[in-house]
């Protein structure tokens, strides 16, 4: 980054000790204070005692709407896939993804998207990813160069980003066909490849990535999902209704995955077997989060045309797999799924956490509804989420509440793989689900100049406040085609606000993290994951809506390192706010 450029002055001049609240003024952060901080089985587990106050349907009737802001913004960011080589490969239908992380601490999201790669000449070669700064939400400027992720290792899928030096800059990891990239947030605007260094030497096809600490060290370690055995040289000649098409899945070996160990001291260690992963999979999402409120950060893996892994976690960096006795491997046939996109989120209001999971064609939806003690239920019939129908190549998926009426919704992102469907075009329409707060959910329905309205070949999506004004917008990102931001303008009632968590004992992200929430109503879960979406990361802050006649009683949150603690000033109403761990208390 040259120190005479416009930009990079701009950027060494950011007031990384401030953030900007809703109205756009700013306010002191305890940056200084929050940095000398942080540098100071599958079994009956018992979740953490909950508050019981019944599940209450809200009384407002919200307006759900979405408008695609992207040409204002200046944003021009279009995944390739190659396809134009007509190698017909099945890298081209697995796509990119998209990263949410403040990198310059200015208060405002910024954008990183992988960029993918090309198939011509014989050769698997990549692009390079683009990092959007957002600037005060009135423009999305590409920086890359200036802010050196520039780098391109090869053929690229996914991204997440995490603070893995525990510095309070936010770092960028991406995946792909060659390997894994690490670039690293220098805290001056730029950021430096640094995978080898660190040792992350992985060379096999991987899609997603999650963050967590998965040993209790106090550091962000990774799990990487690995896909199939395919190359140039082991590409079958496949056809989609006679027609020349990309092969199946079910053809290829499947690969394994592994988990990166941060060992406190800028470096990885890889891990797999002897920390009880299995075999094979063909991992393409996943998703940390302590499912079964033992404090400990458990993982979820969504695996193509094979059984879903639940890796629940013992402590010490082990895990045991019991996706199959835990009810969540399969549909509830029986049957593996082509399973792609996945979150988590409370829909029933009862203080556990809720697994859904993406699939493909001729397949429903998976909610998987959780009883506690690492048992769940298939819910989708019993949701109404059958009468979306099966239609729908399902990838990246978000949960919030956008309408703020106190219920989460669901956000999916469709598009088809193959070339030739019986649609006759891969693009598909975007899905938004209203959640009823009866335990059933609504597709809603949009006119045809909305994003919604629309087809698209859909593949990651986040949600996240791209403009500070409490209310989640979406980011998309599609194959062979723009990606949006969506800015929600929905005629909501309800009231908000941010919650921004940092670990001192555990990692700095607080990624594992749950907070529960008490009102005169009914009960609120949120949870800090790693991860999620489809080859994608948001934000790791934590967005909770409530109705206008619902008053905020009890805040508690179960850190990652075991320690409770009770929020004792209840937050105001359509603010911001960061909570630190308590080092003292434990």
């Amino acid at each position: 980054m040259s120190e005479n450029d416009p930009i990079s002055r701009e950027l060494r001049k950011m007031p990384y000790s401030q953030t900007s609240n809703a109205a756009g003024s700013t306010f002191q952060a305890p940056l200084l204070l929050l940095l000398s901080i942080v540098f100071a089985g599958c079994k009956n587990s018992t979740p953490p005692a909950a508050i019981e106050v019944a599940p209450t349907e809200a009384k407002v009737a919200n307006k759900v709407d979405f408008k695609n802001i992207s040409a204002d913004l200046g944003l021009s960011q279009i995944y390739e896939n190659g396809e134009s080589a007509d190698v017909r490969g099945i890298i081209e239908t697995i796509g990119g993804g998209i990263a949410v992380l403040d990198f310059d601490r200015d208060g405002f999201d910024d954008l990183f998207f992988p960029g993918g790669g090309q198939l011509a000449d014989k050769k698997v070669t990549g692009i390079h990813g683009d990092l959007w700064w957002n600037r005060n939400a009135k423009s999305l400027r590409k920086i890359t160069e200036l802010a050196n992720v520039q780098d391109v290792l090869g053929y690229s899928h996914g991204a997440i980003a995490c603070d893995w030096n525990s510095d309070g800059f936010a770092d960028i990891l991406t995946t792909g066909y060659s390997g894994l990239q690490l670039f690293m947030n220098q805290g001056d605007g730029s950021f430096k490849e640094s995978a080898e260094k660190w040792g992350l030497d992985d060379k096999q096809w991987s899609t997603s990535a999650a963050s967590g600490d998965f040993d209790g060290n106090g550091f962000s370690d990774v799990y990487v999902a690995h896909y199939v055995n395919w190359s140039l040289e082991n590409n079958p000649a496949c056809t989609s209704r006679g027609i020349p098409d990309v092969c199946a899945p079910g053809i290829f070996e499947a690969l394994s995955d592994v988990i990166y160990f941060n060992n406190g001291n800028g470096t990885f260690s890889a891990k797999a077997q002897e920390c009880g992963l299995s075999e094979g999979g063909k991992g393409l999402g996943v998703i940390a989060a302590d499912f079964d409120g033992d404090s400990k950060t458990d993982i979820y893996v969504a695996n193509d045309t094979t059984n879903n892994f639940y890796y629940v976690n013992l402590g010490n960096g082990k895990f045991r797999e019991c996706a199959v006795e835990s009810g969540i491997a399969t549909d509830d046939m029986g049957t593996p799924q082509g399973s792609m996109g996945l979150c988590t989120f409370d829909f029933d209001h009862d203080l556990r956490p809720d697994i859904w999971v993406c699939n493909y064609e001729n397949q429903a939806f998976a909610l998987y509804q959780n009883d506690g003690a690492n048992f769940f239920r298939y819910a989708t019939a019993s949701t109404g989420l059958l009468a979306l129908g099966t239609t729908y190549v399902a990838f990246g998926t978000a949960s919030g509440d956008f309408d703020l009426d106190g219920h989460e919704d669901v956000v999916v992102a469709n598009g088809h793989v193959m070339r030739h469907t019986t649609t006759g075009s891969p693009a598909q329409a975007q899905i938004y689900l209203r959640n009823t707060g009866k335990k059933k959910f609504v597709k809603e329905s949009f006119p045809g100049e909305n994003y919604f309205g629309q087809t698209h070949r859909g593949r990651g999506v986040v949600a996240f406040d791209f403009d500070r004004d409490g209310a989640l917008d979406l980011g998309f990102s599609n194959i062979n085609e723009p990606s949006a931001v969506l800015r929600n303008e929905s005629s909501s009632k309800g009231n908000w606000f941010i919650a921004q968590l940092v670990g001192t004992v555990s990692n700095r992200d607080a990624i594992g993290a749950t907070v529960h929430i008490k009102t005169n109503l009914q009960a609120h879960l949120r949870l800090v994951v790693g991860g999620g979406s489809y080859l994608s990361q948001g934000p790791n802050y934590l967005h909770f809506a409530t109705a206008p006649e619902e008053a905020i009683e009890k805040i508690e949150i179960l850190w990652p390192s075991g320690h409770r603690q009770t929020i004792q000033d209840i937050p105001t109403q359509s603010s911001r706010i960061t909570w630190v761990e308590p080092a003292s208390d434990l």
